[in-house]
């Protein structure tokens, strides 16, 4: 607990490199992490600068310690469900031999051919849940000069047949239940998947299996089966160089077929010395668990830093409703995850309380206000407080080991950020990137835990500027915007300060190469300076930290000609604790919005039992009109709260009592809303809202795009 009582200043974020300003253009000054104004960091060590040699780091740290683990089936319940034990451990040396194996026998069986095709790379697909196998086999890619192509185990048969069309790849190693989509689209889409003729399946392989899969043209075997090969018939290695591809790491396809990303070994080392250099510093004492899709960049690079320090990483059981007992039984010290998954412990632990009341409720309260005012002197932890009160909480989560949490992938909302902070008294940081800069760009401070509402500077190894957007109102130019200033100087309605605003562009050493034979998608993504264009709307505070204001993506414009960004919208609207997600909808032939709700299931249970509504179901509870009145009344509360304009008498949504999920098709793997999808989904919906005059005008209230800037996680009626 802080003593000193002084208000730390905020960190410095970025530092504007001397003569880059270029506002004539339309461009700001560009701008780096403080202590690299001269020149872009791309390797964490020296001598570090492929996957490759980032594991063999590991290696030679950790090479009899622990470095894989996952839980043991030590029975079946009368339900046939297996029941789990510890984890068991694999040491470093140990997972080095298998991989060894698997590299072996690729290159014994030529499972990885040279493709004039494919740039003349060596290509070799990975199709499953996160398990340790699947890093196996892509530790043996990098050791053995193969190029990953990991595919979202939730995807279909539409998307597994493009990506193998496009790929042509002739291997893929996964899991039992992905060889069947794979003999699926070898069966329906025989011309598309033409080459594949070698499945892998982590899973022992049986008689009939092998049969089914023969007479598709496939040749099946164990992942065991292959190791025994590989024992056989040793080949040395062929470590990669920093500009060879490591990976396709596909984009999970929101608004049509999903763009192969080419990331070489020195764009994911490159984000790594970035992080390095901004102090995340693991050792080998450090524990991960690895439940976040391997498919996607951010759990890759996780995972990067985990073997950069000789750590281990523990695998969950495959299955999301058993990820709290994963936490439990692991006890990890790094933990990572998305604000969807932070909001539910956020609600878990407030409705918790609520529901407690009484002395329980008074004591977090004051233990809280107590955390929180030391939280704005930059000090999260409290002598009292933490072990009568908050680490109890830390334990029951299974976080009471954390050290450091990261949140990404999408903004989260300030104040479950200031939440998070003040009950696990660890650093928790926001980054913020995308696919095609490796997955980081910035990443807030560990020196500055008070400030909230920005994603930080840029990483040591990137440079970023803004690039003004005028149809939406967003300049460069701007420094003061929103705020009414006086002649003396004066700033009579302070707002938030902004240092200009634009399109986030960030260029160095992590960004990729361009998509997989699709160069006009590339030409969009990457400049010919090579700055890659986000479409996300960031502005500077005076620390030199992006604020993320909007998406340049995403928009649309309504009939009144209202430049409308839904995302910005469902973000503030889905603070709403009776608000679990969010589909906000506009046509350009209409002058207004609607939206689809989906309701937080515990809390209209409770409200409705609080309030003498009727229902059994959440189904039977989103045809209640008192429910719905609740939900547009909290909305339009939060809407207030959070700027938004033009919604006094906004009631144009419907609810849905069926969460958005990958499973139907609503959600892509890393859990952004597909909006096709949804509208297609809705349009009756839709329809019958606009039909029925539902929706409000959007901006009648002097609604300017860019005045409701700032929010963190989504919600929907028209504004």
């Amino acid at each position: 607990m802080g003593a000193s009582g002084s208000v730390a200043k905020p960190a410095v974020g970025s530092v504007i490199v001397p003569g880059t300003e270029n506002l004539e253009k339309g461009s700001s000054a560009i701008r780096r992490a403080p202590g690299y104004a001269t020149a872009l960091e791309s390797e964490p060590y020296d001598g570090v600068n492929t996957l490759y040699s980032v594991w063999q780091r590991g290696l030679s740290i950790s090479r009899n310690a622990p470095c894989m683990g996952h839980r043991t089936v030590e029975s079946v319940d009368e339900k046939g469900e297996p029941v789990v034990g510890d984890f068991a451990w694999m040491t470093w040396q140990e997972c080095q031999d298998k991989v060894d194996a698997v590299g072996s026998a690729i290159t014994h069986l030529d499972l990885a051919p040279l493709d004039p095709e494919a740039d003349n790379l060596r290509l070799v697909g990975i199709f499953s849940k996160n398990r340790y196998e699947w890093v196996i086999t892509e530790q043996a890619c990098n050791a053995y000069g193969a190029v990953s192509i990991p595919l979202y185990d939730t995807l279909g048969l539409e998307a597994v047949t493009y990506i193998l069309q496009q790929t042509g790849v002739t291997t893929v190693f996964a899991d039992k239940s992905s060889v069947a989509t794979l003999l699926g689209a070898k069966q329906s889409h025989a011309e598309d998947a033409a080459r594949l003729v070698n499945i892998i399946q982590f899973e022992d392989v049986s008689e009939e299996q092998a049969k089914e899969a023969a007479d598709s043209g496939i040749i099946l075997r164990s992942l065991a089966q292959l190791m025994e090969i590989g024992i056989a018939n040793k080949h040395p290695h062929s470590p990669p160089k920093p500009d060879d591809v490591a990976t396709f790491c596909y984009t999970s396809g929101t608004t049509g077929a999903p763009k192969g990303a080419m990331l070489t070994h020195g764009n994911v080392v490159a984000d790594l010395a970035g992080a390095n250099c901004a102090g995340v510093a693991l050792n080998e004492d450090d524990v991960h668990l690895s439940y976040l899709p391997l498919a996607h960049m951010f759990e890759r690079l996780v995972q990067a830093a985990v073997w950069l320090a000789g750590a281990r990483v523990g695998f969950f059981q495959g299955s999301t409703p058993k990820l709290m007992d994963d936490l439990k039984c692991l006890r990890p010290t790094l933990f990572p995850s998305v604000p969807r998954l932070f909001n539910k412990i956020y609600d878990k632990v407030v409705g918790g309380v609520e529901s407690a009341g009484g002395m329980k409720a008074y004591l977090f309260k004051k233990g809280f206000a107590a955390k929180q005012y030391w939280l704005e002197r930059n000090e999260q932890t409290h002598s009292v407080w933490d072990p009568i009160l908050f680490n109890k909480i830390k334990t029951k989560v299974g976080l009471d080991r954390c050290k450091l949490m990261l949140t990404g992938s999408a903004p989260i909302a300030a104040h479950v950020m200031e939440f998070l902070r003040i009950v696990f008294g660890c650093p928790i940081l926001e980054g913020y990137g995308q696919t095609e800069s490796a997955a980081a760009a910035t990443l807030t401070s560990y020196h500055d835990q008070k400030s909230m509402g920005h994603v930080g500077g840029p990483l040591a190894n990137n440079e970023i500027k803004l690039v003004s957007v005028p149809e939406m109102d967003y300049l460069v130019t701007d420094r003061a915007h929103g705020q009414v200033v006086e002649k003396d100087g004066t700033i009579t309605n302070p707002g938030i300060p902004c240092e200009g605003r634009g399109e986030i562009c960030y260029r160095g050493p992590n960004i990729f190469l361009g998509y997989f034979k699709n160069p006009e998608k590339t030409a969009e993504a990457k400049d010919a300076e090579g700055w890659l264009h986000s479409g996300d709307i960031g502005m500077f505070t005076p620390e030199g930290n992006i604020k993320i204001v909007d998406r340049k993506k995403n928009i649309f414009k309504l009939s009144q000609g209202e430049y409308i960004a839904a995302e910005k919208i469902e973000n503030i609207y889905q603070r709403s604790s009776l608000v679990a997600q969010i589909f906000v909808y506009g046509d350009s032939l209409q002058s207004c919005l609607v939206a689809i709700v989906v309701p937080e299931e515990e809390a209209i249970v409770d409200w409705a039992s609080k309030n003498g509504v009727s229902g059994s179901s959440l189904a039977e509870l989103c045809k209640s009109d008192d429910v719905k009145k609740a939900i547009e009344a909290d909305m339009k509360t939060q809407a207030k709260a959070g700027g938004l304009k033009g919604f006094e008498n906004a009631r144009g949504i419907t609810l849905f009592p069926e969460l958005f999920t990958v499973e139907n098709d609503l959600l892509t793997p890393t859990f952004k809303l597909k909006r096709p999808v949804a509208k297609r989904r809705f349009q009756a919906d839709i329809d019958m809202m606009y039909a029925s005059g539902l929706g409000v005008v959007a901006g009648r209230s002097g609604l300017k795009q860019g005045d409701t800037a700032g929010a963190g996680a989504g919600s929907a009626f028209p504004v």
